[in-house]
């Protein structure tokens, strides 16, 4: 059970540490970027993995983690402009919610039954979303914008979802999978210290300590955040159909609470509808 709330907590915490990001003027991008390198060396030393390295280039899934580190560091920045804009709560609904996709892939993929319980958990997934992203108060009336991020969060999350569930049945043995996760941050970290180098060099970016700082204090719980829920899998404390649902229910829960007691968040009662639906879906798709 320590290592289901220890994920729990370690989710929220990332989401949280992005909303400061702005509080506490961090960059975002040049934060992300070390985070990255960060969680990706925390990885290997946590595993053990640093002589198992020199065997990727010669396995059959060498390019996987390039898939995925493109990915992590794309969908990472949406999230963090999505915290920023929209608030925890809609980043958590949009990020967590996106389980639906993971759940349509395997249909196609892999075969699997598609049930009423299930259809009716991704059809309250979709409103669940929507209604978490309705803006509050005087924001209203700024027409359909707030919804793209939210929904690029959500359409980008399944889509690494589904990579790693693919990932994991297919190309990858169970035992090199802290590998494959680690090698993936440290190639997000290249791809994002590259683009930022760039823009170093033509001066549209300057990096400080405080971007260093933010982003150490964000790559830790950013590492155990994965390494908490594959010990909880571990652990065998239940079905993984069930620990993921409830993972994410407490994450989208705890997220509400944080964002309001630290930010101020004011969510409206279609918001709190919204998450309250998320948390329905997730159950729905659970028990499927």
């Amino acid at each position: 059970m320590i290592w289901l709330v220890i994920s729990i907590l370690c989710n929220t915490l990332l989401l949280l540490i992005l909303k400061g990001f702005e509080r506490y003027k961090v960059n975002m991008f040049p934060g992300i970027v070390v985070n990255y390198v960060v969680a990706g060396f925390l990885g290997l030393a946590v595993s053990n993995s640093f002589p198992l390295v020199a065997q990727i280039p010669s396995s059959d899934w060498w390019w996987a983690p390039l898939i995925m580190g493109s990915l992590f560091i794309s969908i990472f920045v949406l999230i963090g402009r999505t915290t920023v804009e929209s608030g925890v709560s809609v980043a958590t609904v949009a990020n967590k919610m996106s389980v639906v996709v993971p759940v349509v892939a395997a249909v196609f993929l892999y075969q699997e039954q598609l049930q009423v319980l299930k259809i009716a958990g991704i059809i309250l997934a979709l409103g669940a979303v929507y209604l978490t992203t309705l803006p509050a108060g005087q924001q209203a009336t700024k027409g359909r914008g707030h919804l793209l991020l939210p929904a690029l969060v959500f359409i980008g999350s399944g889509i690494i979802d589904a990579f790693v569930n693919h990932v994991q049945k297919v190309l990858v043995p169970g035992n090199l999978i802290p590998l494959f996760i680690s090698c993936s941050f440290l190639t997000a970290f290249v791809i994002g210290s590259t683009i930022l180098g760039i823009k170093v060099m033509k001066k549209e970016f300057s990096i400080s300590m405080r971007d260093v700082i933010g982003g150490v204090i964000l790559g830790i719980p950013n590492y155990f955040s994965i390494y908490a829920i594959t010990k909880a899998l571990d652990a065998q404390l239940m079905d993984s159909s069930a620990l993921y649902p409830v993972n994410n229910m407490g994450i989208v829960m705890l997220s509400a609470v944080g964002a309001f007691l630290l930010f101020k968040e004011k969510l409206s009662a279609l918001n709190w509808t919204g998450i309250l639906l998320a948390m329905l879906a997730i159950g729905l798709i659970a028990v499927s």
